[in-house]
């Protein structure tokens, strides 16, 4: 299997820097938002693919959910680990890549959250929608945020900018490739004497070629939103939330 940007871009301080980016009510609304849209109720088995640092399965845990994470970076999964033992909850965080079908499943629901949606090649993405349909019960539900839907990226695209959170500086020129249909950024990390350079990828699909996408392999699209709050997607909006089904009869 060819290596790719996000197996080893996942560092320590990558990982700092989105812990730091993202406030704690963004989180809590998003984890209300996979509370209601899920449509399971604790102690259900929950997968998180790919979990991060477990900022969402976390707080899942905390609410009686089952959780598991999946992650294909250690640094991620040490973390996730630590957070949960000084939390005092319990969830398992186990290494493993979206490429391959999860383990210990089937689960009564699942989720991709925090922009990864995009990361696999487009050949790669259809064997991760086939995988995560057999992962859910029939019945059972997977929603998906992304902001690299075409309607969300390109009307608001930036070439150039730097963030900065938990020290870390993080800066980002981009690009979109038309013919590959995909978002290239060349990116740099930086904390003190620290620095992490790449070039990543995010496929780019349209909201219509995402329904088709996942209506290809079994799923059933039930709704579209643009924030946790439920607005309904529009295109411009800078974010879509996306919940699909698999349904009880093939």
């Amino acid at each position: 299997m060819e290596a790719q940007w996000y197996e080893s871009f996942f560092t320590a301080l990558a990982l700092d820097f989105w812990q730091a980016a993202v406030p704690p009510t963004a989180t809590a609304a998003e984890v209300d938002f996979l509370v209601r849209e899920l449509g399971v109720v604790p102690p259900a088995r929950v997968l998180d693919l790919p979990s991060g640092s477990g900022r969402h399965a976390l707080a899942l845990a905390k609410r009686g959910y089952s959780m598991t994470g999946i992650d294909i970076s250690p640094c991620a999964i040490v973390s996730a680990q630590r957070q949960a033992e000084i939390a005092g909850v319990s969830a398992a965080f186990l290494l493993g890549d979206m490429r391959k079908p999860p383990a210990q499943g089937p689960y009564a629901g699942a989720y991709c959250f925090g922009n990864s949606f995009g990361y696999l090649s487009r050949e790669d993405m259809e064997g991760f929608v086939v995988d995560m349909l057999g992962a859910v019960v029939p019945g059972g539900r997977w929603v998906i945020d992304t902001g690299a839907a075409a309607e969300s990226l390109l009307p608001h695209f930036i070439e150039e900018r730097v963030l900065e959170a938990g020290g870390v500086t993080y800066a980002v020129r981009s690009r979109f490739d038309s013919e590959a249909r995909r978002l290239v950024q060349s990116c740099k990390l930086a904390r003190g004497s620290e620095l992490q350079t790449a070039e990543i990828y995010y496929s780019i699909y349209t909201v219509q070629e995402l329904h088709q996408l996942l209506a290809r392999h079994g799923w059933l699209v039930l709704s579209t939103y643009s924030s946790p709050e439920g607005a309904p997607f529009q295109p411009g909006d800078r974010r879509l939330l996306l919940v699909a089904e698999r349904p009880i009869q093939p």
